[in-house]
């Protein structure tokens, strides 16, 4: 949708720039045969000017989607370590982020709240004796201390005073969630202040009171034990990459979870069967009753594809793998031609492979990929159990998508069921000995 909005916007200004005066004055036929060359060739540069508007609002647009964020607030530090949550439940969940500012270390904070009340958490694992921060209050002050037996109170108001230590970079108490950002020292020498150690674990207690923005009372509270403090992304038990702290920030799963959309799922796998395409080994699983799951192993630097189909040509749904450095990807193509084919989002067509895991060590590739065997996608060919003819192509130098050097076709028995069992023992040790024995015998009349 957004392509084709760009493509709309990019040909209302070629009309736009089309329009022109009438002549002033009849022209004889000579000038206007002139005037019709300058014309096309007017036309011709408009034509390639609209061609590069299209590219560059494109390229902008897709700048935009990859730096934009799922965070609740944007005013992290862009080159800073990793924002990491600590959750309490939907309506309160905490952010962080370990920053050094001239040689100090510091943690911020977002306290981020649907709470009409005040919101606070305490570094501890109860309110009582714990250190707190607390916001939407009628102070203006958010560094408090929660005495045994006591109500919370700004440090500097405690019998043996501490300092304000908390400091407001920023808040939005308008729209919903509000959102506090607050920073300190991480060790503030303060005697009311918790010392924050990075690389260790913390407990905290998160508290709220949903109307009231006086500290008489809390209506609701809970202690969040031994929460990593750390300068690096933190993911989700069930993700082992990640590109954030929220869950839709999952890039990869451990153990044998599946990435399925952007969460880690655990379905049935079947059987798994193995092929030989010229330099690529080629495996696949049916996952659930309504996913494959392709994996990719080569040795060599470069890409390899497959397509559904008898040829390159006639409209095939192909895809192909490859590695960004460090990083596995997968590109899911049309092709109508024998020349290279497109994106299946630049044909009306959508995405619909994800990277599953992917690795190159020692110009050993490895790239599993899935996908549902019915994408309702017109790009997509609807993959059935059943035999399939398969063309595949690969460039053993290089991963840039330039040209393949070598490739072929064949068929693949797409099926849930392994198709090379395994040979029974027993049957195995009789047929071994039935070959033995000629030896034997021959040894024994010898």
């Amino acid at each position: 949708n957004t392509l084709q909005q760009l493509q709309l916007i990019a040909d209302e200004l070629f009309f736009f720039l089309m329009r022109r005066r009438p002549p002033r004055s009849t022209q004889s036929r000579s000038s206007a045969a002139s005037d019709v060359y300058k014309r096309q060739g007017i036309i011709i540069i408009i034509e390639n000017m609209k061609n590069l508007l299209l590219t560059c609002l494109v390229a902008l647009t897709t700048c935009l989607v990859l730096t934009s964020s799922a965070l609740p607030f944007t005013d992290q530090e862009a080159a800073g370590n990793a924002v990491n949550k600590i959750k309490w439940n939907d309506m309160f969940s905490l952010y962080y982020q370990i920053q050094v500012e001239s040689t100090v270390e510091y943690i911020h904070f977002w306290i981020v709240t649907k709470y009409a009340g005040w919101s606070g958490i305490g570094l501890g694992s109860a309110m009582a004796g714990s250190d707190m921060i607390i916001v939407n209050t009628d102070k203006t002050e958010y560094d408090y201390f929660n005495p045994v037996g006591g109500a919370p109170g700004l440090d500097t108001a405690q019998t043996e005073a501490g300092v304000s230590d908390v400091i407001l970079v920023k808040e939005d108490k308008v729209s919903s969630p509000k959102v506090f950002h607050l920073k300190r020292k991480t060790n503030t020498g303060d005697s009311k202040d918790k010392v924050i150690t990075v690389g260790q674990n913390q407990d905290f207690i998160f508290a709220s009171h949903n109307t009231s923005t006086t500290l008489s009372q809390h209506n609701s509270a809970k202690a969040i034990l031994a929460q990593p403090i750390s300068k690096t992304q933190i993911c989700d038990s069930s993700c082992s990459k990640c590109s954030g702290p929220e869950p839709d920030h999952c890039t990869a799963c451990s153990g044998e979870a599946l990435l399925i959309g952007t969460s880690c799922q655990t379905l049935t796998k079947h059987a798994l069967n193995t092929f030989t395409l010229d330099k690529i080994k080629l495996s696949y699983q049916i996952v659930g009753d309504d996913r494959i799951l392709l994996h990719f192993e080569y040795n060599y630097p470069g890409w390899a594809g497959i397509g559904f189909g008898k040829g390159m040509s006639g409209g095939v749904d192909m895809l192909r793998v490859y590695m960004d450095g460090t990083t596995p990807k997968v590109e899911d193509l049309w092709s109508t031609a024998t020349s290279r084919p497109a994106l299946d989002t630049a044909v009306s067509g959508k995405d619909d492979w994800t990277v599953q895991s992917g690795s190159r060590s020692s110009n050993l590739t490895k790239i599993s990929i899935l996908r549902k065997l019915n994408t309702e996608d017109a790009k997509d060919f609807l993959i059935t159990l059943t035999n399939l003819d398969v063309v595949f192509s690969g460039n053993t130098d290089s991963d840039a998508f330039n040209k393949h050097n070598f490739g072929g076709k064949t068929q693949i028995n797409f099926t849930k069921e392994n198709l090379n069992p395994p040979a029974d023992e027993k049957s195995a040790l009789i047929t071994n000995i039935c070959y033995a024995l000629p030896i034997i015998y021959y040894f024994i009349l010898a």
